[in-house]
């Protein structure tokens, strides 16, 4: 008997699909991949060409984010195992935590 997980990757990469679920698992499981202190102060928003969009609490923040970025990207793409991200972009807004 066949796993399910590989039957849907397999439909998924036939239709050209594959790389859209990818970065949408990134935007999903963000507080998962970076954890619960990260994940309170910035909401991952959106991935375009490889560039992802990050609401961070304030200039702090964003600041010591900034100087942590290669790792964040290493650590998202081997989440997908693939290289879905290559820069991040964090920007100051407010955003509602998902409860």
């Amino acid at each position: 008997m066949k796993r399910l997980g590989p039957v849907i990757e397999s439909i998924l990469r036939r239709n050209n699909l594959w790389s859209g679920y990818q970065q949408y698992l990134i935007i999903e499981k963000w507080p998962e991949i970076v954890g619960s202190e990260l994940s309170t102060v910035t909401k991952a928003v959106k991935i375009s060409n490889g560039l992802l969009q990050v609401l961070v609490k304030d200039s702090v923040w964003s600041y010591h984010l900034s100087l942590l970025k290669p790792q964040l990207i290493k650590k998202l793409n081997n989440h997908v195992g693939s290289k879905v991200v290559n820069d991040i972009y964090f920007k100051i807004g407010d955003f509602e935590k998902k409860e």
